[in-house]
């Protein structure tokens, strides 16, 4: 009960005030190094609360033998009047609340899925009746529009939208930029990213650290595309074209070239990072100091606790 307890409790520690320190951290690292601290705390906090609600429900025994103590002590306290023990009553409490957010994370995940199905395949009739774009593993589908958007769209069909004023507007090597920053969606992965962050922050949004969790993700999976396209097509020719596409965003559920705040990706295109193997090391470090961190604060809490209760 009291391992349990300090787990829960060490998870409300890092859910309610891990957004402020990552945030800071986010600005002195690379992108991609920030981007796995956030969601390597998330997973802690999901695994620390999952851990925790285990410990209150099989406190030390198989599950066989719980669900028997717990029938047991619930005849007993019927048979002599007497209140239930207080474990099964913060078990069954604490399993009834995981698996209604179970169940509603299911239901968000399973909704967002359906509502981008319908778009990504939409785009693809679009592509199939146009005829154009279907150069190579990542075919791109110019649309008659006359603002400059691009965007790209995840998923085992991936592919990258762009209109015609892109064309008009930019440069030979500003869209090559824009076009290589879209494929650095597609290979970062970066859809899957953000709709695991958009998910847990709709499903558990009472959570700080979960409720800016999608904005965090956003941001963190703009940068990352802006450093891998720099790297390949220099930072002058995006931050020109950043500059010229900057108020025209794509539909939701996409990743455009227009998302997240503009200042900071100029600002961040103009950074310089440390030495790689010090960047290596303290990526893993703090990575791996995100996902224990619950288990660290309840460890923390029960020794503190013992210092204090026995000296």
């Amino acid at each position: 009960m009291i391992t349990a307890a300090a787990l829960l409790l060490g998870v409300l520690v890092v859910g309610w005030w891990s957004p402020r320190p990552l945030s800071r951290l986010s600005a002195l690292v690379g992108p991609g190094t920030a981007l796995a601290w956030w969601l390597l705390t998330a997973a802690g906090l999901v695994v620390g609360t999952m851990a925790g609600v285990l410990l209150l429900v099989l406190p030390g025994h198989g599950p066989a033998a719980a669900v028997l103590a717990v029938l047991h002590d619930c005849w007993a306290a019927v048979g002599h009047g007497e209140l239930p023990a207080l474990d099964p009553i913060a078990g069954g409490a604490a399993a009834a609340v995981v698996l209604a957010a179970a169940t509603r994370l299911a239901l968000v995940s399973a909704g967002r899925r359906r509502r981008h199905a319908v778009l990504h395949r939409r785009h693809l009739v679009a592509l199939q009746l146009s005829g154009a774009g279907g150069d190579g593993p990542l075919p791109t589908l110019w649309v008659p529009r006359d603002e400059p958007v691009a965007y790209s769209l995840g998923g085992r069909r991936a592919l990258i939208v762009a209109s015609t004023g892109l064309k008009d507007r930019l440069s030979a090597r500003e869209l090559h930029a824009v076009l290589a920053h879209e494929r650095a969606h597609v290979r970062g992965r970066h859809h899957l990213l953000t709709a695991v962050a958009d998910v847990l922050g709709r499903t558990l949004g009472f959570v700080p650290l979960l409720r800016e969790l999608p904005g965090a993700v956003r941001l963190l999976v703009e940068l990352a595309a802006d450093r891998a396209a720099a790297a390949q097509c220099g930072a002058g020719p995006l931050r020109s074209a950043l500059l010229a596409i900057r108020a025209v965003e794509g539909p939701r559920r996409s990743l455009a070239m227009a998302g997240g705040d503009t200042a900071i990706r100029l600002q961040r295109l103009t950074a310089r990072t440390g030495p790689r193997l010090v960047t290596r090391a303290a990526a893993v470090a703090g990575g791996f100091a995100a996902l224990v961190a619950p288990a660290a604060v309840a460890v923390a809490l029960v020794a503190g606790t013992s210092l204090v209760w026995c000296p």
